[in-house]
């Protein structure tokens, strides 16, 4: 879904859109080469759609920081770091 990044800060982001998410939903936000993943706090009507605010658990870079998370989680699947995921 579409939607505007309107504030961002250290542990969040408001963001405002045509439809409403459910509080609790976990959300992956990108912006050109940074990608945010959180969980939606709040999710207000506001004037001409919705606001809605994310608590950021993780921001990655396009290439390096996901790489490094991709590995770090094959290694805690068991599989060996250097082997490519599907």
């Amino acid at each position: 879904m579409d939607a505007v990044i309107s504030e961002v800060s250290a542990t969040g982001l408001r963001l405002t859109s045509s439809r409403s998410v459910p509080v609790g939903a976990a959300v992956e936000i990108e912006d050109g080469e940074l990608t945010w993943l959180g969980e939606v706090c709040y999710c207000e009507v506001s004037e001409g759609g919705y606001t809605t605010g994310v608590r950021v658990e993780h921001r990655l870079t396009l290439t390096e920081d996901l790489l490094r998370l991709a590995r770090r989680l094959r290694l805690e699947q068991g599989a060996p770091a250097e082997t490519q995921a599907e």
